[in-house]
């Protein structure tokens, strides 16, 4: 009985961690004050290109094609694609998405993103 006991963790141990979490947006967005609207996507790819910093934009790092690799303006750094359809684990966890916008909107705009954006953003990301 312990054998079965064990092998049973053990796979549900494997399955776990190649499985990715699903998250809740709306949950999310919730917890930012605020919700998308039909304009969220368009003013996400709009923000991804606007340089508010001379030469520093979304897409200086990531690409203009969320399907394809960046790298990193300062460190060079391989970035992989943000796209879902591609990197099955972009957007899994919200403890990382609150981290990485928090982190990138200062690096790339010198300031935390707003609720709206950091929507936009998701959005943006979500369907390309």
């Amino acid at each position: 009985m312990i054998k079965k006991s064990i092998i049973i963790f053990i796979f549900t141990s494997l399955v776990l961690k190649h499985s990715y979490a699903l998250i809740d947006f709306e949950s999310l967005y919730k917890s930012w004050g605020t919700s998308p609207n039909s304009e969220s996507i368009t003013i996400g790819k709009d923000l991804w290109s606007k340089e508010l910093i001379p030469g520093k934009n979304c897409a200086s790092c990531h690409t203009n094609d969320l399907k394809q690799s960046g790298k990193h303006l300062k460190t060079k750094k391989i970035i992989k694609p943000l796209s879902p359809s591609v990197n099955k684990k972009r957007l899994t966890s919200e403890r990382k998405i609150n981290k990485w916008l928090k982190r990138n909107c200062k690096f790339t705009y010198n300031r935390e993103c707003s609720p709206s954006e950091k929507v936009s953003f998701i959005e943006y990301i979500r369907t390309n």
